[in-house]
């Protein structure tokens, strides 16, 4: 890519001054031209998004959709070609409910992502927690979608961890750099990428915040200005601008909401997840006072804007593919089963914290799958939409909020058992271990597990539906949870293949039906 640089520069040479005198003699409409050219040099623009999971418009094609971002990026290059660079700050591999699907006799595992991106022209990428996920696939599955990608990398913050050998991630034996220097010839801007810490056995993380200064102080001194691609948390972002009050910009991700604040002089900025919105920056230079003024433009993305038919192409494709695999499975995409009155928030650190409308209509289900049961629970973790729902849901929705799917079974628990696996959900906090549950609660005040309007009794059993894979015992801090436990009385009731409730996706919409 040639307006990308990771090698030294010499510093450029300032731009000409025109003299009245010379202007006059010269034709207006030749002034012009040459004042637009100048201006458009002395400015860089770039293209935000952050934390893509759909490649497809949402709510029902009103929202989002990567042909349309395609589209704006398309234009902003046609303008000014040299100037605009399209950046995504992390979260795009994984979780999508295609990634789950397979094709050619492959998972896709995010394979669809980068086909689009590749189109879409996206310029630079970061990593993101979540291009660490798929186990223990992640190391294969993230570089093949790295060698795949025809768009830069970069990160500062994390490398490869091979027992106790590291080195850099790489792309087809290329390292990727932890910055980059991104010119039009006129202007040098340095842009470095970190991300939060991952616990992998794979992925060496350094801290982000000394990674950053590292990368700023290489920075400074070879271009105009330095902004931050990352993927951290806001308030990360925030102390990150009061660490290095020097950065013109923070372009940031995993918040999946849109958000711009001043720190200091440092604009910090993130767009809508799935591309409900983009941002778009404008770095203006003024060599004379050495002085960088940003602009940004927070942009919904919606029906009013035309798709990019090349990369809308690609997105048919990947659609197409998708819809063949959900009606072998059983499931219509398309068809609405309900319409939420209040938001359903799945976002991972929602679900994996607290409860909700959503994770309780999901308890809920589970529960009237066996009605003769006591409790139902399920794992937060098991929710990977990643987003908030609003208004009508569909049941491609229901496959977004539970890609994994899988059976729900019965099975009876000694109440000493159900006490011992209710609190190790709920000390699970932050975690995918952290339980959800219908008919059953944890009072606060009085430090005690309640089933229905009764404290639970150790003494006694409960018939519980759960998860066939909590009963795996491979959920964090769950290994005791396993059919061979003394705790879980035989038989366990686990449905036929077929039975609607062999699939925890078919259970949830059958009982969004009845609502």
């Amino acid at each position: 890519m040639k307006k990308l640089y990771s090698q030294r520069r010499n510093a450029l040479p300032a731009m000409p001054c025109f003299s009245s005198s010379w202007i006059s003699q010269v034709s207006l409409v030749l002034f012009l031209l040459l004042f637009s050219a100048c201006h458009s040099g002395r400015t860089i623009t770039f293209l935000q998004i952050n934390d893509v999971y759909e490649i497809s418009p949402l709510n029902n094609g009103q929202s989002g959709g990567m042909a349309r971002v395609a589209h704006i990026n398309k234009e902003l290059k046609k303008k000014s070609p040299e100037s605009t660079f399209f950046v995504l700050a992390g979260d795009f591999i994984s979780p999508s409910v295609i990634g789950t699907l397979r094709y050619q006799s492959e998972r896709i595992q995010g394979k669809q992502m980068v086909e689009v991106l590749n189109e879409a022209g996206l310029d630079v990428a970061t990593f993101g927690n979540h291009e660490f996920d798929y186990d223990d696939q992640a190391p294969t599955v993230l570089q093949k979608r790295i060698n795949e990608s025809d768009f830069e990398w970069v990160i500062a913050n994390m490398q490869q961890q091979n027992g106790l050998n590291t080195a850099p991630f790489t792309k087809n034996a290329t390292p990727l750099p932890p910055s980059l220097v991104l010119t039009n010839g006129q202007i040098r801007i340095g842009l470095f990428g970190v991300c939060i810490p991952v616990n992998k056995d794979f992925v060496q993380v350094t801290d982000p915040f000394d990674a950053a200064g590292r990368a700023y102080e290489d920075l400074r001194n070879r271009s105009d200005a330095v902004v931050a691609l990352t993927h951290l948390a806001a308030a990360d972002d925030q102390r990150l601008a009061e660490q290095l009050p020097g950065l013109a910009l923070i372009m940031g991700g995993h918040d999946h909401e849109n958000m711009r604040v001043m720190v200091g002089k440092v604009p910090v900025v993130k767009a809508d997840a799935n591309a409900k919105t983009v941002y778009i920056h404008n770095l203006r230079f003024d060599r004379k006072n050495q002085l960088i003024k940003v602009d940004s433009e927070l942009k919904v993305i919606d029906s009013s804007i035309p798709e990019d038919p090349e990369t809308a192409a690609v997105v048919t494709k990947w659609q197409q593919i998708a819809s063949k695999s959900f009606k072998e499975l059983g499931f219509e995409p398309n068809e609405i089963v309900f319409t939420t009155t209040e938001p359903w928030d799945g976002h991972e650190a929602t679900v994996r914290r607290e409860h909700g409308a959503l994770t309780s209509t999901i308890a809920k289900s589970m529960l009237r799958a066996f009605p003769e049961s006591d409790l139902a629970l399920f794992n937060g973790g098991s929710v990977r939409i990643d987003d908030v729902l609003t208004g009508a849901i569909t049941q491609y929705d229901i496959v977004r909020i539970l890609p994994f799917g899988g059976g729900i079974s019965q099975a009876t628990f000694t109440g000493d058992f159900l006490h011992k696996v209710l609190e190790t959900g709920r000390l699970s906090r932050g975690r995918g271990a952290f339980l959800h549950h219908a008919n059953a609660r944890y009072d606060d005040a009085q430090k005690q597990w309640f089933v229905g309007e009764q404290p639970l009794d150790k003494q006694k059993t409960y018939r519980v539906v759960l998860p066939d894979f909590l009963l795996t015992g491979k959920e964090f801090g769950m290994s005791f949870l396993v059919p061979e436990n003394d705790g879980i009385i035989k038989p366990i009731l686990t449905p036929a293949k077929g039975d609607a409730r062999s699939d925890v996706r078919k259970v949830f919409i059958e009982y969004l039906r009845t609502l």
